[in-house]
């Protein structure tokens, strides 16, 4: 397993002390959102102006705390992917998720958005977390740049006894140049990849740690 730099341990443990701060202002602000609704409840009968706009965009606070929250969550989890207990195993559901959340923005830019099915259950792979996440960000990279505008890059996992697979898939009719994985195959020393046509599958083998 490659090492991971000391500059880069350092970057994780700041990086997810601001994260837990973040989270801190990110309830302050829903705590605060939340007052400003219950006090609206119960003056529902009373009308002033501007009521309806302050309704919206007590809505929008929400969502975006939601989204936000989100977010963060994603990034601590990269944060701490760099830790030690992280370098050997992780849960590959956990951090598909986490690949999904952060590549959204990437996505986006491109005008394509990402599909992710979520895990069912725990699913542990002997790899760790930082490679699991380059490895997947890098997969998503070339999906979507393989894509047009407005496609849909479909993120899911399957469960095998030998290897937990994640597939990355473009757009559906696309012909992907599959010269620009070249680099990937160096980020899965313990993995493999596949084209089967229709999606790129990266095997992770199952950690059998109790």
């Amino acid at each position: 397993m490659p090492e991971v730099a000391r500059e880069t341990r350092f970057m994780g443990t700041v990086t997810a002390m601001s994260m837990h701060e973040m989270q801190n202002i990110l309830a302050i602000i829903r705590e605060s959102a939340g007052l400003l609704g219950d006090i609206m409840k119960v003056n529902a009968r009373v009308d002033f102006k501007h009521k309806p706009t302050l309704e919206r965009t007590l809505g929008h606070i929400s969502s975006q705390v939601d989204r936000g929250k989100g977010l963060l969550e994603a990034t601590s989890r990269l944060a701490h992917s760099a830790d030690a207990d992280m370098l050997e195993a992780c849960d590959l559901g956990v951090h598909a998720r986490t690949l999904a959340l952060l590549s959204e923005r990437m996505v986006r830019l491109k005008g394509a958005s990402v599909e992710f099915t979520p895990a069912t259950r725990v699913l542990p792979v002997a790899v760790g977390a930082i490679w699991v996440l380059m490895a997947g960000f890098r997969a998503v990279q070339w999906a979507v740049g393989n894509g047009a505008k407005d496609c849909v890059i479909r993120l899911w996992i399957d469960e095998g006894p030998d290897f937990h697979v994640l597939n990355v898939a473009p757009p559906s009719g696309t012909t992907p140049d599959l010269s620009g994985l070249s680099d990937l195959n160096a980020l899965l020393e313990q993995g493999r990849m596949e084209w089967d046509g229709a999606r790129l599958k990266i095997f992770f083998p199952v950690s059998r740690q109790d």
